[in-house]
């Protein structure tokens, strides 16, 4: 047994033979199904300037980002804890305004807390990243690529969940609000909590009928074929809500076409993830497993000039659940391959 000084901290973890045998194998699949479909890999410094990982200006990811000083120049410095961050200038390092590229990653991140018990401080994230190109078939080709890499880890149902930030941010922007009572909401929203929103609503100075409505958004979610019922009660704050809910049914229906499979619904409290995405935010989630599998979403950088999509996923926490046929043992002091059977 380790004794006391060779303890981790908590939430930090070694990668035995047993699990880095499947992450090798899986990193290899999954690197040559991002290639497949045009995605070259990146492999960005694990360390940089503390307001470089910033760009975006996530609050959360801020709270996440591990910071030092630079001994040489005195300067901040951040230990990296989501990589699309460092996508965006990469991309605007050495691409001309207009360019289309596509980027993927297979690298770890290291982040100051545990954003869920079941997962790691340094999880090992895979994801891809489309930049320079707003249009509807590239943000299906994003969630398809997605799912097909999901299913590289797994035999059970998948489910797919659809929302658009840009319909709670219009609500919230349809009332005068101040900053504190916003984040507020925006956290509760994404807890799914109504009575916890109608609590704390009661000390807000806002209209009832708009208080009704966030009341009634937790239970904004469900098939395609229902989200009618919540256009009409949305509508009412901001037209241009429509917009973005017809977005969300012209995106489901793409990707249906390829994974008939997979059980897509809507979500408006589909809020997850760092503050930067602004449109369209998906999730992929696995049966039986309540933490996502993957999430991603629309964002922009470089002032707003220009427009990203992409997801990412904590390969690590997906190895816990892989079902195999195979298995690493020690036998004698080697490690060998067997049938998972014997």
């Amino acid at each position: 047994m380790p004794t006391n000084k060779w303890i981790l901290p908590e939430g930090v973890e070694d990668i035995l033979p047993e699990q880095a045998f499947w992450l090798e194998l899986k990193r290899r699949e999954v690197v040559d199904t991002f290639m497949t479909y045009g995605y070259g890999i990146v492999i960005p410094p694990l360390i940089e300037y503390h307001n470089s990982l910033l760009s975006n200006s996530s609050e959360d990811l801020d709270l996440q980002t591990f910071k030092l000083i630079d001994q040489d120049t005195g300067k901040q410095l951040g230990l990296r804890a989501d990589i699309t961050s460092q996508i965006s200038r990469i991309y605007s390092t050495y691409n001309s305004k207009g360019d289309i590229n596509r980027y993927c990653y297979f690298d770890h991140v290291v982040r100051t807390k545990n954003i869920d018990s079941k997962v790691s401080r340094i999880p090992i994230q895979a994801g891809a990243e489309l930049i320079g190109s707003s249009d509807i078939d590239d943000e299906a080709e994003l969630v398809i690529l997605m799912l097909d890499i999901v299913k590289k880890f797994t035999n059970k149902k998948i489910f797919l969940d659809i929302g658009h930030v840009g319909i709670f941010k219009k609500l919230i922007s349809s009332v005068n609000l101040k900053t504190d009572h916003e984040k507020q909401i925006k956290k509760l929203i994404r807890s799914k909590s109504g009575s916890e929103i109608k609590k704390y609503l009661n000390d807000v100075d806002v209209d009832q009928s708009f208080k009704e409505c966030l009341y009634n958004f937790p239970k904004m979610h469900g098939f395609i074929k229902d989200i009618d019922n919540d256009l009409k009660q949305l509508k009412r704050f901001d037209n241009n809500i429509e917009q973005d809910i017809q977005h969300i049914v012209k995106l489901c229906k793409i990707i249906e076409c390829t994974h008939k499979n997979v059980e897509i619904k809507y979500d408006f409290c589909e809020l997850k993830g760092f503050d930067y995405e602004n449109d369209i935010i998906f999730s992929a989630y696995i049966e039986n497993d309540s933490h996502e599998a993957a999430l991603g979403g629309k964002y922009n950088f470089d002032s707003g000039n220009v427009s990203g999509i992409g997801f990412s996923m904590d390969v690590r926490h997906l190895i816990k659940n892989l079902s195999t046929e195979k298995k690493l043992v020690n036998k004698d002091g080697k490690w060998l391959v067997e049938k998972a059977d014997e």
